[in-house]
């Protein structure tokens, strides 16, 4: 399979399901911050990651279907991705994402419908200088990653994505700012990532930044504005480098957060175009 991971006109439509812990607020005015995972499995927005992690002893299941379409090249991608995120410790969480995927290649390829399992992912976010309550001052978080090609994906023709291995590291910042009775969600983060270092055909080691805003746009605050910039750079051999703008609308309640949403990808790779994605979210 080629690199198509972020080079195609995308619909995702993801189902998240999980338990948060019963607070004391009434349903149509919220005065707690809703923090759902995102697709990595951690807390945060769509892409960006958070410093802050789920309380101690909480679970959270995400399931999703990802479409993806490409007219240049022409392929499409269905993916099943699954995360299970648990709150360890006050300060800690942990992630662990799977995926399954039906590939439909270009005909010229020769490949046709590919079935087969992703990588897995473990990831693990710990909040090393939390927000003091009643602080502007923001949180930091250490984000950890290991990545491992599964016997089906380790044997896919795919170029992108990691064949045997990989690993990412880096930080997360942000800050919950309360003005009268609202509350502006500011995040971001970067990460390095490394890959099959041992083959010098496969190996790679770039950057992956996000970052972006969370308010609300409604009286009761259980309607949210979010907007995300994400941008990966001096990747070599995983579909090169892009930029990628995000915004959505969120709907809040104690329970579950509902975000549809809009990516727009600007490539930088001679011979694929620019490229959205549409995403529909229910945590």
């Amino acid at each position: 399979m080629h690199n198509w991971f972020i080079k195609a006109r995308i619909m995702c439509i993801s189902i998240l399901i999980f338990h948060v812990p019963i607070v004391s607020s009434a349903a149509e005015e919220l005065d707690i911050v809703n923090r759902p995972v995102n697709v990595s499995g951690l807390t945060g927005l769509l892409f960006t990651s958070s410093p802050y992690t789920l309380p101690k002893g909480t679970f959270e299941i995400a399931a999703s279907l990802l479409y993806e379409n490409s007219v240049r090249p022409d392929f499409s991608i269905t993916e099943f991705p699954l995360t299970i995120s648990a709150g360890i410790t006050d300060h800690a969480e942990l992630a662990l994402r799977g995926s399954y995927f039906q590939v439909r290649d270009e005909p010229s390829s020769g490949v046709g419908t590919e079935r087969r399992p992703g990588e897995v992912e473990l990831s693990y976010k710990w909040n090393f200088l939390p927000q003091p309550e009643d602080s502007n001052r923001p949180g930091l978080a250490l984000i950890m990653t290991a990545i491992a090609a599964t016997d089906s994906s380790h044997k896919s023709n795919k170029k992108s994505g990691v064949q045997n291995w990989g690993m990412k590291a880096g930080l997360a910042g942000g800050s919950e700012i309360t003005v009268k009775e609202y509350v502006f969600c500011i995040y971001a983060d970067i990460q390095a990532q490394a890959q099959d270092l041992e083959d010098q055909q496969r190996s790679d080691l770039y950057g992956i930044m996000n970052a972006g805003m969370l308010f609300p746009i409604s009286k009761y605050r259980n309607l949210q504005m979010l907007v995300e910039y994400s941008h990966v750079f001096e990747n070599s051999s995983g579909g090169g480098n892009y930029g990628a703008l995000t915004y959505g609308i969120r709907l809040v309640s104690e329970r579950f957060n509902a975000t549809l949403g809009s990516q727009f990808l600007y490539k930088q790779q001679e011979g694929y175009d620019n490229s959205s994605r549409i995403l529909a979210l229910i945590v």
